[in-house]
């Protein structure tokens, strides 16, 4: 073995050097091994001092494996301040969302909102999660403004006008801590009814289904102004024109019920009208457009809720009431009613349902009732 001490090395040097001429194959190998030591599958010992070399720290709350955090954040670290890393950011949380900056010509220009091709499974602690991963991966002047997800109302700018400052200026959504980022959600529930002679005998609201002869004078105890058809149409169709016409312009009730049954809460809704098909229909159910009708055989019922209405509860059950009235000290305007604020009325179109409902989601509710 050649020395590598120095001429001027003593006795003891010297014999200490001689003693590993034994291991020396041993210490040959360990030098790349130590120099390569963190690359690779550096063992988890390493990982915490890692962490802290590369700088990645802060990403510890969205990335708990601390492997996967080496492999993947060094990445992320290297493109950070672009929409780039806001993707690489969200798929650490398991979400995509597209980015959407504010219009330049906007006081809060440097602002961006997330638009999300699915609902986040939940507000907490998801949101949370997203708008910290967003705000590391976004560059540093911009701010996370929003984020949305079906129920998308953008504000109208009313600037130098008397609407100015007014409601209508602010965007939709609602935040789940002060100064937070705004959440605007929204997700829709489609159902099919067919009115049974029970539910239609409750509601006062039935025709028994006309034979040969037609619709008997003795059965006709709708107003005259709803016979919105023809004489020459068949007893079935006058039928279902009369029942659908019953239903325009009144105030039914949205019931919520959870998995005891107990009532959640009340929601007023707020379109009821017969319509039809047609191609330039105002409303939607099931990919097809309905056009609201004076004389439609079908009737179109939507409620929906507001964000905040429920929070933390999944509503097992949703039904219809008709005849419904406020309790005392209600006030008419209230679109929400907790359980003992609404009294009397009869329920129909109850459908079970597993929807959880959370303050950042409004829930909109879709019936299409058949005769």
């Amino acid at each position: 073995m050649t020395s590598l001490l120095p001429a001027s090395s003593g006795l003891f040097e010297k014999a200490f050097e001689a003693s590993l001429s034994a291991r020396w194959e041993e210490l040959r190998a360990a030098v790349p091994a130590i120099r390569t030591a963190k690359l690779g599958s550096p063992p988890p010992s390493f990982l915490p001092f890692l962490v802290y070399e590369y700088g990645l720290g802060e990403l510890t709350p969205y990335v708990p494996n601390l492997y996967d955090l080496i492999n993947a954040g060094v990445r992320w670290s290297r493109i950070r301040g672009t929409y780039a890393a806001v993707a690489k950011g969200l798929s650490f949380v398991g979400v995509t969302a597209t980015v959407e900056p504010a219009w330049h010509g906007r006081v809060w220009w440097n602002s961006a909102q997330l638009r999300f091709p699915d609902l986040p499974a939940n507000d907490d602690p998801l949101l949370e999660r997203i708008e910290g991963i967003t705000r590391l991966s976004f560059p540093m002047r911009s701010d996370l403004r929003r984020g949305a997800h079906q129920y998308d109302i953008g504000a109208i700018e009313g600037d130098q006008t008397r609407l100015d400052a007014s409601h209508i200026e602010r965007e939709s959504g609602i935040q789940i801590r002060d100064g937070g980022t705004l959440w605007s959600f929204g997700r829709t529930t489609e159902i099919p009814v067919t009115l049974t002679e029970a539910e239609g005998v409750a509601i006062g609201n039935w025709l028994e289904i006309p034979e040969e002869d037609g619709l008997l004078w003795i059965d006709m105890t709708y107003p005259w102004v709803t016979a919105e058809f023809l004489w020459a149409d068949s007893p079935a169709i006058q039928r279902r024109v009369l029942m659908a016409a019953w239903f325009a312009g009144r105030e039914l009730y949205l019931r919520f019920t959870d998995s005891t049954g107990a009532v959640i809460g009340y929601r007023r809704v707020r379109s009821c009208h017969p319509v039809a098909l047609a191609s330039d229909g105002q409303v939607a159910f099931a990919g097809q457009p309905y056009a609201v009708r004076s004389g439609g055989q079908i009737v179109y019922i939507e409620a929906s809720t507001d964000f905040a209405d429920a929070d933390g509860v999944e509503a097992r059950s949703v039904a219809l009431i008709s005849g419904a009235s406020r309790a005392e000290g209600v006030p008419p305007g209230r679109l929400w009613l907790a359980d003992g604020e609404l009294t009397g009325g009869a329920i129909f179109a109850e459908t079970a349902v597993n929807i959880p409902l959370r303050k950042t989601v409004r829930e909109r509710f879709k019936f299409l009732v058949r005769f």
